[in-house]
């Protein structure tokens, strides 16, 4: 595949990388598709590209060196970044003169998407209303557990063991004493403390988030050993209210329109650039 636009010959090393960012992002897309998302996102990304070295027209050196040193810091320092990408000294223009170009598309979209207006209250209401799910807190427990693991040899001796140290917990020995006294966890009491689905291994949520306050869990497996649970207090899940939230859906309303702002001009664009694609 060949693209050119406005004149510029897109190279063969950047198709093909974008094909590549494409398979990582869609899988399940077989090459047909993979090319064509590609393609448009060459096609899109040249032309921001193009115009925001047009209208940008110079960025401070002192900036491009920020945006290298916080590169360096992101990957370890230098010559972790070095080896990193295969890199060596003579490298680090190119490196800058790429940061220099993101610094001035960034710049170019800012400009695009400035003049989006503040949302109304009612645009506000009817996004929280729509994303309830985006501002819940999740379900949570304070539990506490038992854990003790099993010799591979003779899993057989804790399984027992375990069982009989629930039966003490039934007939109303402290968990949290029998948790110091027998745990392979080193929790004091056991206590796990607060914590949402997702935080625990998946079996160990399951026995969880399904029992009662003061319940006494049977005697469970996980990779790590075998496990008596108790919850001690659960939180169910909560809405945040509107006003906590109100900051967070002024910027993601803004900036889905902003994003519009920025679709539109690239789809403008379009239509006035010469643009040449030939496959192979």
């Amino acid at each position: 595949m060949k693209i050119t636009i406005n004149g510029e010959e897109i190279s063969q090393q950047v198709i093909e990388q974008e094909i590549q960012n494409q398979r990582r992002q869609n899988p399940r897309l077989n090459d047909e598709q993979l090319k064509s998302l590609a393609q448009q996102s060459i096609i899109d990304w040249t032309l921001i590209r193009q115009q925001a070295a047009k209208t940008i027209v110079g960025v401070p050196a002192a900036l491009v060196d920020n945006e290298y040193a916080k590169l360096l810091e992101q990957h370890g320092g230098e010559e972790k970044f070095m080896q990193g990408f295969d890199l060596d000294k003579k490298d680090v223009p190119k490196v800058k003169q790429d940061l220099e170009i993101n610094i001035k598309i960034n710049q170019f979209l800012h400009r695009l998407a400035s003049d989006v207006p503040e949302p109304s209250k009612a645009e506000i209401a009817h996004y929280y209303k729509k994303h309830e799910q985006d501002f819940t807190l999740p379900e949570q427990v304070h539990a506490a557990h038992i854990e003790m693991r099993p010799n591979p040899a003779n899993p057989q001796v804790a399984y027992n063991e375990m069982r009989e140290i629930r039966q003490k917990l039934l007939d109303g020995a402290d968990f949290g004493q029998m948790a110091n006294d027998h745990s392979s966890c080193q929790d004091e009491g056991g206590d796990l403390g607060w914590f949402a689905p997702g935080h625990m291994v998946e079996a160990f949520d399951a026995i969880v988030f399904s029992m009662n306050i003061g319940e006494i869990s049977p005697v469970f497996i996980t990779e790590f050993g075998y496990h008596i649970a108790t919850v001690y207090e659960k939180k169910p899940a909560q809405l945040k209210p509107l006003d906590e939230v109100r900051d967070e859906i002024v910027e993601r309303i803004k900036t889905e329109k902003g994003d519009e702002l920025i679709g539109k001009w690239v789809d403008e664009q379009k239509e006035k650039a010469d643009i040449k694609i030939e496959d192979d």
